[in-house]
């Protein structure tokens, strides 16, 4: 089992993916790590680096703040985004 992840800026669609085995993000309370079967969740994000690990390795989004939304394995990404790197593993 896999999540579905949607990043979205006020501008574009920047990263659609459909096998990540584990997101981390800035959330406002604190890091959290997201793993397939996550319970509903909405929450606002901080500044920061959202990680997300697949098959390939790891890619990382630099985050200004927004916020994120999961429902049955489909993760939504509403965010301001400073940058997009490749992190290795």
């Amino acid at each position: 089992m896999a999540l579905s992840v949607n990043i979205v800026t006020a501008e574009k669609s920047i990263l659609e993916l459909s096998d990540v085995q584990k997101i981390v993000v800035p959330a406002s309370d604190g890091q959290i790590t997201i793993l397939p079967s996550h319970t509903a969740l909405m929450t606002s994000l901080d500044a920061g680096e959202l990680t997300l690990y697949g098959p390939d390795g790891a890619q990382s989004v630099t985050l200004a703040g927004g916020f994120l939304q999961i429902v049955h394995d489909e993760v939504n990404v509403l965010a301001d985004v400073q940058r997009e790197s490749e992190i290795s593993e």
